[in-house]
């Protein structure tokens, strides 16, 4: 494992720079790995807060579910949480909502609070209330997540924070990530000065942990103590192909729970990519305009990386796919 030395002193010039507060960084290779901190993270075993980036633990929960429960997989959601019987999101099936395809842009803020008033608002809630169709292609941040909380909930027996880190977590030995508040709070610019922003929250946005240790989730992901091949085949198979997201405005092609290589919709525009040189099989997903956790087979290595210090779409979008394609020409040319 190179030591990433132009990667570095690229993260510490951003520090100098102002770009972000703090950053850290995890890559593993070949049973190897590169761990590097700085900023306002002291340390690469700090625990930060990975908000979307945590969506692939969620959805490998619901895939070992499925493993046992395979006819689960095409029910309506109102087969398992009878509540929403009726309703427009009862009759979502968990591959749309793992793909995005379910019409509903849920923020975590635009939940009620309760679980018996979320339910209610699941009741009501249509896609004509986001200006969108039945079944359209629309990053989901939190709606569509909060649901599936729910039905882990019911299908495991266990509240679902306690299942993805109890069942699927720790058994793995990723034993510092989880759902909860993170040791360093994520920053946000406003007004040219950086604050401390919202925490994320909920089986869509509230993992926390460090890098190393989601780095690491990738690499058990491919080695298969996470999923049994069958599902993790299902998992990076296109549910979602050549559609626009009406949410970032652009083609982004998904699997279950995952952002797929979309490079092919241009490299250089598209939202929470894995760099202008990824490869084909390339596969994870990006957090709040702050990080971006991934596997790249073709290159042979998994990362994630955190910055601390959330900008709008505009910036944070180039800024990571600079990291990203400095990363990798120094993983590849090593």
């Amino acid at each position: 494992m190179p030591d990433l030395p132009l990667t570095r002193a690229h993260l510490e010039r951003g520090l100098r720079e102002n770009l972000w507060t703090g950053y850290s960084l995890a890559v593993r290779k070949a049973g190897t790995a590169a761990e590097s901190a700085g900023g306002d993270v002291p340390s690469p075993s700090s625990t930060v807060p990975w908000f979307s980036a945590g969506k692939p633990v969620t959805a490998v929960g619901v895939l070992r579910i499925l493993e046992s429960k395979p006819s689960l997989e095409s029910q309506p959601l109102a087969a398992s949480l009878p509540e929403l019987a009726g309703s427009y999101a009862g009759g979502l099936t968990l591959p749309q909502i793992l793909s995005h395809q379910t019409g509903l842009r849920i923020l975590e803020s635009q939940l009620p609070g309760s679980a018996a008033e979320n339910v209610q608002f699941f009741r009501k809630v249509t896609p004509a209330d986001f200006q969108l169709s039945p079944g359209q292609a629309a990053y989901d941040p939190a709606g569509g997540w909060w649901l599936l909380g729910q039905w882990i909930t019911r299908q495991s027996g266990l509240p679902w924070r306690n299942f993805l880190e109890d069942k699927v977590l720790h058994p793995a030995g990723l034993t510092s990530l989880g759902f909860g508040k993170a040791e360093i709070p994520i920053r946000d610019r406003r007004a040219g000065k950086w604050v401390e922003g919202e925490p994320g929250a909920g089986p869509g946005g509230g993992l926390v942990g460090s890098a190393a240790q989601l780095a690491l989730f990738y690499e058990k992901l491919l080695q298969g103590p996470l999923l049994q091949p069958s599902s993790l085949k299902k998992m990076l198979s296109p549910a979602r192909r050549d559609q626009v997201d009406a949410t970032f405005g652009h083609i982004v092609d998904f699997g279950l729970g995952v952002i797929l290589n979309s490079n092919r919709h241009g490299a250089d525009t598209v939202p929470y990519g894995f760099g202008m040189k990824a490869g084909d099989r390339a596969f994870g997903h990006g957090g709040a305009r702050s990080s971006m956790a991934f596997a790249d087979p073709d290159h042979g290595f998994t990362a994630a990386v955190f910055l601390n210090g959330r900008v709008p779409e505009t910036e944070h979008q180039p800024r990571m796919r600079t990291i990203l394609d400095q990363l990798r020409s120094e993983l590849v040319s090593a």
